[in-house]
């Protein structure tokens, strides 16, 4: 999509953390996820610990959350 509108003249800027736009790279792309996965999960385990486990968050559905938390701790 940002192509197209690269292409029609009406994109004048793509702020992108991940670097996709400029690299086109899929796989650093995801790497980046998985970096910001880990530090959310990180986050949301610490703020678990001090509430006593009474919150909700997105990522505690994957099912690789406790791994994403230990590596983002």
């Amino acid at each position: 999509m940002l192509d197209h509108a690269k292409a029609l003249g009406i994109l004048e800027e793509v702020k992108d953390e991940g670097s996709y736009w400029e690299k086109r790279d899929v796989r650093s792309l995801a790497e980046e996820v998985g970096r910001w996965n880990e530090h959310i999960a990180g986050i949301v385990g610490q703020l678990k610990d001090r509430l006593g486990g009474d919150i909700e968050a997105a990522i505690m559905k994957f099912q690789n959350f406790e791994h994403l938390e230990a590596r983002g701790r």
